[in-house]
């Protein structure tokens, strides 16, 4: 028999319902009804995980070797309205999840990986390997649990591989926890050809738990706001404004840099040090995608932005770049200073999509708030 210690969980931890209240009792979050009802959810599941892990653990050598997970355990899907939130209850159940073999990533960050992996693996087969079989079964091996934000799909043919990697997991005994702003049955739903998905997302759902967080507050929208963020509107005052922020920042004298993704390179008009600053144009004008954010974010900790003008279906091209944007700084954590035409609520004409840049001006309130810049050291 295993000791105590061997075990991934002890009898005498605190549950995760536990520590929510005590979050609320000591003020670092109010309470909510939503939110407590979607913890006790997270909470079984939590207790669901650790005595399958403990059984494993527990178990023959075989078992051991082989990590099997022969208790099906499904997931959670936490759906709902921007700012509810979400990645907060997702946090704190990650954080006391005391397993080996977990992970949270953001889920652009995920596709953008497995594409790499896929390429990898299709090198590697030897032509009848099914490459999505084979990458999931090494991602397995890895992660027992794997934690999503924001997840959320805009193409088709990323869904198909995507989604099969997801079911190929979750036969392999991967668990999975999910926030999103969008429901399963609603996924891609504007898009042609949908019905070719279908099953892969009905699928997935079937093992995931749907809960509806309907908080009654955008808890984003109630921080003080650095005025010193977000200028309206984009004028030459705007832009002097901006030179003051940048040169607050600076280390030295400032300069067009490089930033290098893969084999092609980023140029960045102006850089000092750890802030870069664009026009919106340079960045969600031109055919850039996740993948070069990711590299902005991880090169910079301070971005400046000019002249974000106000977008429509029109030019969706541009808005889903920013929308792609603005996910990828804000999951690093970067300070953005921007000048716009308006504010972050009234960017996106209502219209199709509308409801998608939501959770964009939600973030953008939340990034401009003098708690978003206080926690970061730049």
């Amino acid at each position: 028999m295993p000791s105590k210690a061997a075990l991934v969980s002890s009898p005498m931890q605190p549950t995760l319902a536990a520590r929510y209240v005590n979050k609320t009792q000591y003020g670092h979050i109010l309470f909510d009804q939503a939110q407590a009802q979607a913890v006790d959810v997270l909470d079984r599941l939590a207790r669901q995980i650790h005595e399958r892990e403990n059984a494993t653990v527990a178990g023959t050598f075989w078992a051991r070797l082989t990590k099997a997970r022969s208790v099906s355990v499904d997931g959670v899907y936490l759906v709902g309205d921007v700012g509810r939130g979400k990645s907060m209850l997702m946090d704190m159940f990650y954080e006391y999840m005391d397993i080996p073999g977990k992970r949270r990533v953001h889920f652009h960050a995920f596709m953008q990986e497995m594409h790499q992996a896929l390429a990898g693996q299709h090198k590697q087969s030897s032509g009848t390997d099914d490459p999505v079989t084979a990458l999931a079964a090494r991602i397995a091996k890895q992660y027992s649990l794997i934690c999503f934000d924001e997840f959320q799909m805009h193409d088709m043919s990323d869904a198909v591989v995507i989604l099969r990697l997801l079911n190929a997991l979750i036969d392999a005994g991967t668990v999975f926890v999910v926030t999103s702003n969008t429901e399963p049955d609603k996924l891609l739903q504007h898009h042609l050809g949908r019905e070719a998905v279908i099953p892969y997302i009905r699928r997935f759902a079937s093992h995931m738990q749907l809960v509806r967080l309907r908080a009654a507050r955008d808890y984003r929208r109630d921080r003080e706001e650095n005025k010193a963020a977000w200028i309206t509107p984009a004028d030459a005052d705007a832009h002097a404004r901006l030179d003051t922020v940048f040169s607050s920042y600076a280390v030295g004298p400032a300069a067009a840099a490089r930033v290098k993704v893969g084999s092609r390179v980023i140029t960045v008009p102006t850089a000092s040090g750890p802030v870069a600053r664009f026009c919106f144009d340079d960045l969600c004008g031109k055919p850039l995608g996740a993948n070069d954010y990711l590299a902005l974010a991880g090169s910079y900790g301070v971005l400046i932005v000019d002249d974000i003008p106000r977008m429509s279906p029109e030019n969706y091209d541009k808005a889903r770049r920013f929308i792609t944007l603005i996910d990828i700084l804000y999951e690093h954590r970067i300070c953005l200073f921007a000048s716009a035409a308006c504010e972050a609520n009234s960017l996106y004409e209502a219209g199709e999509n509308a409801r998608i840049f939501e959770r964009t001006a939600s973030r953008l309130e939340e990034m401009r708030s003098r708690t978003w810049f206080a926690a970061r050291h730049i």
